[in-house]
């Protein structure tokens, strides 16, 4: 299991960088019908798992986010929040609140 080495309002995804346009790379599980956006408490526990979602996806990067940014952009963007660890399982299933 991940250790929590950093400040725990901080999260870590991945973030599509294609031709100088930054945004969260969110996800659709189309037997369940939920997106979501797969998220790490450290650094490097999301570059050890992004071989299992980055496949063929444009060039990417791991980047920390505020957990009330998070919320507010999964929110607005109707996302689901997983928080996994290094192993790709999932430690917590978050529903975000609109502020």
């Amino acid at each position: 299991m991940d250790t929590h080495t950093n400040d725990a309002n901080w999260l870590y995804l991945f973030i599509n960088n294609s031709e100088n346009k930054e945004s969260f790379a969110g996800f659709h599980d189309e037997e369940l019908d939920i997106r979501f956006l797969p998220v790490f408490h450290e650094k490097e526990s999301a570059l050890i798992c992004s071989g299992r979602f980055m496949k063929g996806e444009k060039p990417y990067e791991v980047q920390a986010i505020h957990s009330d940014d998070l919320n507010s952009y999964a929110a607005q963007n109707d996302f689901l929040i997983f928080i996994l660890d290094k192993t790709g399982a999932i430690l917590e299933k978050k529903v975000p609140t609109q502020a």
